[in-house]
C-alpha cells in the first residue's frame, strides 16, 4: 500500500487535464478496506485510483441500494427525509426552475424529485437504473422512469428544458464524458442542474469521505472545470454545507475552463486542514443528538401516513400552494 500524500503516477489520468501526476490522499475506504484516492498535481481534481469496481452498471443496477442503505425499496423514513431534500433543492436553485416546462432527472432513485416537478406543473420524467427503487417510483407517484442507465434511455435528443443530476456524478467513472453525453439530452440553452459532496468540508470527519462509490472528490473550483469542460456554462454555483449545488447552461459556443493555476496547493490545504480541525469543531459533537433527534421525528411524521404519496403531499403541500 503506497502511503498517503506520495507522489505516484495513477493508472487513470485526471479528468480535467489529462494529467497522471497525483498525490495519494487516502488509502482506505471508511469500512477499512483499501480504496487509494488521490489529487491531481495539475488541477486539484481527487478521485479513486484505480476503480475498485469493474462493472459500474451491474453495481448500480443490482447492488449499490443495498449496500448502501441496505433496503430494495425506500422505507417511509426515507420518502420523508428524501422529499425534504428535494424542497431545499428547489429552493438552491433560487427560482431558475420553471413551471410548464420538460425536466429529465437522472439518478431519479425513489422518485421524489421527479413527483416535485409533475406537481408544480411540468412533465416530468427520470431515469434510475436501479430496478427496486425505479419501479417504487413508477408504482407509487405515477411517475415515468426510465429503469437503466442514462446511455441506455431512448428520450429524444435536445427535447428537454432541464436535466438534473443529484448526487450522482462523484458515482461516474468519466464526469467529463458523461455530463456532455447527458447534455445532449438538453435543448440549447437549457439548464443543467448539479449537486455534488464537497470533498473539503471540515464538517466531515476525513476518514469518512472515502468509499467505494464515491469515484471523485469535487470542490468548487474542479466541479465548475468538471462543468466548463463538458460544455457547460455557469449560471451559479453555491457551496452549502457538504454539498455543491451549480446551476449550469447548454450554449452553443465554448465555455472558457477557469484556471487551476496553484489550486493543487490550495485544496490540499484545506483538504488537510479539516482533517486536522474537524475534532476541534463544537459542531462535530452535537451530530448524535441532532441526528437522533431528527431521526425520531421523521420517524414520527412518516408513520403518521400510509401511503408513499401522502407522505410527500404533506412534505410539498406549502411548495405548491
Amino acid at each position: 500500500m503506497v502511503d498517503t500524500f506520495q507522489s505516484v503516477q495513477a493508472a487513470r489520468p485526471c479528468a480535467i487535464t489529462g494529467s497522471s501526476e497525483v498525490e495519494v490522499v487516502a488509502t482506505k475506504a471508511r469500512e477499512g478496506h483499501g480504496l487509494r484516492n488521490v489529487m491531481s498535481l495539475e488541477s486539484g481534481l481527487v478521485y479513486v485510483d484505480p476503480l475498485p469496481i469493474e462493472d459500474l452498471s451491474k453495481f448500480y443496477k443490482e447492488d449499490y441500494r443495498k449496500s448502501y442503505k441496505n433496503v430494495f425499496v425506500p422505507k417511509k423514513k426515507h420518502i420523508h427525509r428524501a422529499g425534504k431534500v428535494a424542497k431545499a433543492r428547489l429552493r438552491h436553485s433560487k427560482g431558475s426552475i420553471k413551471s410548464g416546462i420538460r425536466s429529465l432527472d437522472i439518478g431519479a432513485g425513489g422518485g421524489e424529485w421527479v413527483y416535485l416537478m409533475k406537481g408544480l406543473g411540468n412533465e416530468a420524467f427520470g431515469i434510475e437504473p436501479n430496478q427496486g427503487y425505479g419501479s417504487f417510483a413508477r408504482d407509487n407517484y405515477d411517475v415515468e422512469v426510465f429503469l437503466g442507465m442514462y446511455q441506455e434511455a431512448e428520450f429524444e435528443k435536445e427535447s428537454f428544458d432541464l436535466v438534473t443530476l443529484f448526487q450522482v456524478l462523484e458515482h461516474l467513472a468519466d464526469p467529463v464524458v458523461d455530463i456532455r453525453n447527458m447534455a445532449e439530452f438538453l435543448k440549447p440553452g437549457g439548464l443543467f442542474v448539479i449537486e455534488v459532496p464537497d470533498i473539503l468540508f471540515s464538517g466531515m470527519r476525513f476518514a469518512h469521505k472515502w468509499h467505494d462509490g464515491h469515484l471523485y472528490g469535487f470542490d468548487e473550483l474542479t466541479f465548475e472545470a468538471v462543468a466548463a469542460r463538458a460544455g457547460l456554462k455557469k449560471i451559479s454555483l453555491d457551496v452549502n454545507p457538504g454539498n455543491l449545488y451549480g446551476v449550469f447552461q447548454k450554449v452553443v459556443k465554448d465555455v472558457e475552463v477557469p484556471s487551476l493555476e496553484g489550486h493543487f496547493d490550495e485544496a490540499r490545504r484545506q483538504l488537510l486542514g479539516g482533517k486536522s480541525s474537524y475534532w476541534a469543531h463544537p459542531e462535530t459533537y452535537l451530530k448524535v443528538p441532532k441526528r437522533l433527534v431528527q431521526r425520531i421525528y421523521e420517524y414520527q411524521t412518516a408513520n403518521k401516513l400510509d401511503q408513499p404519496r401522502a407522505i410527500l403531499d404533506a412534505v410539498y403541500r406549502e411548495v405548491s400552494s
